[in-house]
């Protein structure tokens, strides 16, 4: 029996198949890792695209004079759901809430401050802290969408890791 395992701890036959079964199964796990995090990466810029869509279908389906939307456009949801729906990841792609509306203000930093809600235009930009001086609010639209990203192999690769809901807001100057 020993002269048997001697044999046998000393053959090297097939010790190179063995190896590169073991080195290969980490390529193939990096290789479908990639392909996941490559597909993320595409649906999130596909998300990107059909939030932005949204928001400019709104701005398309109701003019200034129906302004604003959300109060006075018939067809600002069914546009907005169109648009968003158009994009290469079809109706997987859908509208995370109510689309908003709202009036904003710039501040020294450039960035938008909510200055009052759609219904009710403020006079000037006084009332938002640190203004830009002499601004005048400006009508603005949100349009949030969401998808819900499903790896190709769960389990096995990192992008089990990110967040499965994809979820972006587009905004468009409505006014």
């Amino acid at each position: 029996m020993r002269r048997l395992l001697n044999r046998f701890r000393r053959d090297e036959r097939g010790v190179a198949a063995i190896e590169m079964a073991g080195v290969g199964a980490f390529f193939i796990i990096g290789l479908v890792s990639v392909t996941d995090v490559g597909r993320y990466a595409y649906q999130t810029s596909e998300v990107n695209a059909a939030a932005q869509a949204g928001a400019q279908a709104a701005l398309m389906a109701c003019d200034v004079a129906h302004t604003p939307a959300t109060l006075h456009c018939d067809g600002l949801q069914a546009a907005v759901t169109t648009a968003v729906q158009s994009t290469g990841l079809g109706e997987n792609v859908t509208i995370d809430g109510a689309l908003s509306e709202g009036y904003y203000c710039l501040d020294t930093s450039n960035n938008l401050q909510l200055a009052g809600p759609a219904n009710n235009k403020p006079a000037d930009c006084s009332g938002v802290a640190k203004a830009a001086t002499g601004a005048a609010p400006t009508l603005y639209l949100q349009a949030p969408v969401t998808y819900t990203f499903e790896p190709l192999f769960p389990g096995l690769t990192l992008a089990q890791a990110f967040a499965p809901q994809i979820k972006r807001t587009a905004w468009m100057r409505m006014a």
